[in-house]
This record gives C-alpha cells, structure tokens and sequence, in this order.
C-alpha cells in the first residue's frame, strides 16, 4: 500500500518529518518498507497486515495518526444526497455472493480529464488517470477503501443489472484487453445478454466509460471475500479492488463510498441523478459484540500505569464506541470496520500500539527453573548419529513427501504411502511410505556433481496404514573410506554396510546382529539380508538391483542401503560399558579360508567359533570373500582370522594350534565346508 504524505495532510495535520512519522507508524504496528519522493510529495511503501484492511486507504491512517498524535481529523461528509424514487432495476441472485449492491444512475455527465489536483495525488501513488470519471472511482477507492466500479449505462442491455454466477464456457474481454473464460465459481455483474464485469476484480472493455459516454451507473457493493479470492487466484488477476475485497471490506462504506463518489461527480462532472436501487441481504453485518475491559487487565498485560482515561480516549480517536463502565472498566464496542476485534486481549494489543511498543516498560520475564527428566529415547537416537558420524559417514535431511513415481522406480508399489490432498507440487504428492527414493535422489544429485563416493545416513519418519514410524536409513556408493594403510581404495560392498551397523550396534547398545537371506525385487538376489536383534527382525539391507539404481540416472555405480526400525532399536537397554584393563598378554592370529555353501550366514560360522573357543579366542575378523572359477558352484569362498589371546598368561603356539584346528574341524564338519 502506497501513501501520500499530501494527500493524508487534507484530513490530518502533521508536523513530523517523513522519518519520524515512519517510526511512529512502524511502532503502532504498521511496517514502512521504502520512504521516497514523487515530485513535491513523500511517498510511504507500507506492509499492511491482512487483519487491518481498515489501513488500506487514506482515511484509515488520517484514523491512525488522529490516535498516536491525539490530534483531531477532518473526514469529508458522506451524507446521502437526495435519491428519486424511480428505481434502476437490479437483481442478485445470491445473497450470499453480493450481501449489499447500491447501483445509482446518473445522466448527463461531461466526461473529460482530471482535474490537476486529483491527478497530482493519484499519480503519486501510482495510480494511472483516465478521465474524471473513472478517476474519482480510484480515487475514492484509495480514499475510503471501497471499491467502486463506473458503467456506460447506456451499453448494459436491457437497463438491468444482474448479480450473478457465470455460465460454463462464457467470456468476456475486460478492461485490460484480454479475454478471460468465466465459469460457475466466478461471480459476475450482468445485463440481460451478457457479463459486463467480473464482481470485485474489473470490469468489462464493452461497458467501460469512454469520453462519449454522456450516461453513468455507479456500482458500490459488498462481495464475499472467499469467492473474491479464489476467482482472482483462477483468473490470475489482481487488482486494487480484488486486493481490498478479499480482505473484506467495511459494510457500512458501501453507501458512504458511494455517496463521496456521487458528491465528486456532480461537482467535477456535473449530471443529474435519476435512478437508484439497493439490494440488501442484511441490515448490518454481524460483529463482535460488546467488550468490557478493565484498567488492571490492561496495565496488566501491559506492565505500565496508564489510566483509564487515556485509554478511552485512544479508542476514541480509532473511532471505537469507549464509555466508561464502572469505576475502573471500559465498555467498548468496535466500528464496523473492524472485524478483528474479538476480545478482551484485542483492545490491549489497539492500546499498546497506539501508546508506542518503544514506549512500554520492558522486564525481564520470570522465569521459574523445573527439573525436566532427559529423554532417554532422544540420548539413544543421539548415541546412534554419534557412532555413524564416528565411522565417517555424513548426515543428511530429506523431505518428507515424494511423488508416486518414485515408488515405481525403486519397485516398492506395494507401499501405499499416504496421499496428500492438496499438494503444492507433483514431486510432494504422497507422505513418503520408505526412505529408499529420498536416498537415491540424494545419491543422484551428488554424483551428477562429481561427488561419487558417498556414505550417508538419515533417521527420519516414515508413514504406513494411517501411522508414522522412525527409520535409521544407511546408504554407501563409490570408493571406500581413504585409508593410509590400504592404498588401493575398493568399491564398497555388502561387508561395508554391515560393518557400519554391527559396529553402530555394538557401541550403543552392546548387542549383535544376524542376518537372514531374503528376496526383495529392488535388492540383488544374491546380497540381500533382513537383520535380526535378540530373534526380532528390525529391518533389511543389501545391494541395490542395477534396475533400480538405474531409474535414477546414477550409471556405472553400485549403492548399498539399509533400512532399520529405529523405534525397536530405542526400546534396547543401554551398552553398561565399565572398565577393562589392556590386556598384557600378547595375541596370536590364525588365518582361515574356507569354501562353504552361499546359503550359510557367516554369522553362523563366528558363532560355532565362540562355543569352542574356550575364553580365549577374543575376535573373529571377516578379511575377504571370493566367488570364482576356482569355487564350485554352490558354494563361495571366504578368509577370515582368528585372534587368541589369555588374560592370565602367554599362550604357547603349541596349545593355540591344537584349538585353532579342533575349531576348523568343527565348522567344516558342521557346515560340509572345504578348507583352502
């Protein structure tokens, strides 16, 4: 909203200069964004907030400032002129579209330029002049707030106006010179033929006033501001008028606008007014009733001594009816134009503003301390990301709705999701059922920018049946982590994934995994496992299938991913660490390499290890896999090590041999492995 400083000086004096004046009104509540000059006047760029369409005229500040300066305001008369009783025939159709329309005609106007003083104020402002008529329109929009619109009463067919919703298919070129197709949710101005304006936002080319027109019917009216705003959003349209009706309009302006606008044009284009008609669904529009409020609630809230009756008398001066109420209460009811007025704390806020929120004593606000418990969930969730980071991996956010597309292309269909019913793109139509999509896109975008080795991790919510869970989703492409004892960098594989999520699980919460062979389409066949804790699955990993990664444009690039249900993990005990001194005894490593059938888990193997091991086999190391001509099939090939050691003394190489080969005996019995 634009505001000329000349044109607010016709209703109210003031002395400040353009910076003090921005103060003032920035500290009453409304934001001056730019202060500039238009030849000799000084313009306001002003944020006006949607609850105060009230400000969004000239009167509505002279109104302000009368408040904050406590100085009196001049507004011009709106007495109603004297009307004929011959009516102009106006019909609405629904009341509920169009509460209030005045259509008044007026014949025998000169249709010539403005006058140089209404020129110069709306020039400042912006506002581009056409003629007198259909200026002092615009300008009593910017004036009073209402809009109004001017019609060539002899091109409306039929002398009739009609209120109502347009046909299916129907047009209409307005004023702009463009051709719009209307529909049923758009409200029209109509004659007997045809739309001549679209209600609230402009009007028709064909009906405009022209400097021919010699007969003129002025419309004021009150539309719905709902249906206002959704006919300019379809349209594309906005306008002075549309911009203040979708705000909501003041009811009881309708005929004041109107009767300031007929004022201005028997002054500045003369004519005769011959005809009038007013439809009326109310006789006024519902408001707020009454408010009682007292000097302690205020000060309360306020934490100032201000009295009673400077308080009335800032109502006052925004023109709310304030009488006293008692000895320390005020009863107030608010003008028309102010809708936004509700309660007891909605008078504070109008006092507090126009008292100056620099003026109000400011303090320190009590703080009383509660001991609040830590949560545990939170510090496990914490202790997870900690371990990931430790391990090199890097954190990354998602959103949190995808588009359906995105579940075909990594073949989870089957995962519904939950659909959104107004979605603000095609890329945000489903709350996400999974996380797979969200990391590939991720992993997609990195490599696209030469950043192709990748380690990555979220935990985020997923939503299934109506309901939402928490997930740990890990996610590896590309080289391995650089490491200055292995030069030559391997591309990840499965034993790198499962190594990120024992080693995450082991440090907090001191638990192991074991996997179990499943068959997901969007995994390879052969490296995909779902993952138990205590015999309770909590999830899947593997490597993607090249089908999968491929529908997202990552080529030449295996992914590994794994998804948890991070609420099971939270629900484990803590890992009690406690101190274990390093042990002075040294360790002994035995390698083995084995051939065994594809279908046996390693974790089967360390296990049959551990029940032998007698104390002192401490660890099992998984060093490689091979699958080669040299292994039949069925079978794979893998080399792991075995590391002894005693708390209590030094083991001899004879006693490690004969338990290192009594537990290789085992397992290639057990399991009908072939040693290599």
């Amino acid at each position: 909203m634009k505001l000329s400083l000349n044109w607010l000086k016709r209703y109210i004096q003031v002395n400040l200069t353009a910076d003090e004046l921005s103060h003032k009104l920035t500290m009453a509540g409304i934001e001056v964004e730019k202060v500039s000059k238009e030849n000799n006047d000084v313009v306001f760029d002003l944020e006006v907030t949607p609850n105060r369409p009230d400000c969004l005229n000239v009167i509505g500040f002279a109104r302000e400032l009368s408040a904050i300066l406590d100085q009196k305001k001049q507004i011009p008369s709106f007495k109603p002129h004297k009307m004929p009783t011959k009516k102009y025939d106006i019909q609405v159709d629904d009341k509920k579209d169009c509460a209030r329309y005045i259509g008044t005609l007026i014949e025998n106007v000169h249709v010539k330029p403005a006058v140089d003083w209404m020129e110069s104020l709306l020039k400042s402002i912006g506002v581009r002049t056409v003629n007198n008529l259909v200026d002092i329109t615009n300008f009593c929009l910017m004036e009073t707030g209402q809009p109004m619109h001017a019609f060539d009463a002899d091109k409306i067919s039929g002398n009739k106006i009609i209120v109502r919703r347009a046909k299916k298919g129907e047009k209409i070129v307005m004023i702009d010179g463009v051709e719009r197709e209307l529909d049923p949710s758009i409200l029209v101005i109509a004659d007997d033929k045809k739309p001549v304006a679209v209600a609230g936002i402009m009007g028709g080319k064909e009906s405009e006033v022209t400097e021919k027109t010699h007969n003129v019917l002025l419309e004021s009216a009150y539309f719905d501001p709902v249906l206002i705003r959704r006919a300019a959003r379809k349209l594309g349209l906005s306008t002075d008028s549309s911009y203040r009706f979708e705000r909501g309009v003041d009811f009881d302006m309708v005929e004041s606008g109107a009767n300031r606008a007929i004022d201005l044009i028997l002054e500045l284009a003369k004519g005769d007014i011959t005809k009038k008609d007013e439809v009326k669904a109310v006789s006024k529009l519902k408001l707020s009733t009454s408010i009682v409020v007292s000097i302690e609630q205020i000060n309360g809230y306020l934490n100032d001594k201000l009295s009673i009756h400077a308080c009335k008398k800032i109502l006052n001066n925004l023109d709310f009816e304030a009488t006293l109420f008692g000895k320390n209460k005020i009863k107030i009811t608010p003008p028309s134009f102010r809708g936004d007025i509700k309660q007891e704390v909605d008078i504070v806020e109008e006092i507090a503003r126009i008292v100056g929120y620099d003026n109000l004593p400011s303090t320190t606000p009590l703080i009383k301390p509660s001991q609040i418990l830590p949560d545990e969930k939170r510090q496990k969730r914490n202790a997870i990301r900690k371990a990931l980071l430790s391990q090199g991996l890097n954190e990354i956010i998602t959103y949190t709705m995808v588009n359906k597309r995105s579940l075909e292309k990594t073949r989870q269909e089957s995962l519904s999701g939950i659909s959104i019913i107004n979605p603000l793109s095609q890329d945000q139509e489903i709350l996400r059922p999974a996380l797979l999509a969200s990391h590939l896109n991720v992993l997609a975008a990195n490599i696209n920018h030469q950043q192709k080795d990748l380690t990555v991790f979220e935990t985020g919510k997923i939503y299934i049946g109506g309901s939402e869970k928490e997930v740990l989703a890990v996610a590896l492409s590309g080289k391995q982590n650089s490491d200055w004892r292995n030069h030559a960098r391997k591309t990840v594989n499965y034993y790198d994934l499962k190594g990120v999520l024992v080693k995450t699980i082991q440090d907090v919460f001191g638990a192991e995994i074991t996997v179990k062979h499943i068959k997901k389409n969007y995994f390879d066949e052969t490296q995909s496992v779902a993952i138990f804790l205590k015999g309770q699955e909590i999830g899947e990993m593997g490597l993607l299938s090249d089908e999968v990664v491929n529908n997202f444009d990552i080529k030449n690039a295996k992914v590994l991913f794994a998804q948890l249900d991070l609420e099971k993990l939270l629900k484990e005990d803590w890992r009690h660490k406690k101190f274990v001194p390093v042990c002075e005894f040294p360790a002994i490593i035995r390698d083995v390499s084995l051939a065994i059938k594809t279908e046996i888990n390693f974790a089967d193997i360390t296990q049959e290890a551990f029940l032998l091991g007698e104390g002192i086999l401490k660890s099992i190391d998984f060093i490689e896999e091979y699958l080669g001509e040299k292994i039949q099939k069925g079978y794979r090939g893998i080399v792991f090590s075995c590391s002894y050691q005693s708390d209590k003394k030094t083991l001899t190489d004879d006693e490690i041999t004969k338990l290192h080969q009594r537990i290789v005996a085992s397992i290639i019995q057990k399991f009908s492995a072939i040693q290599r």
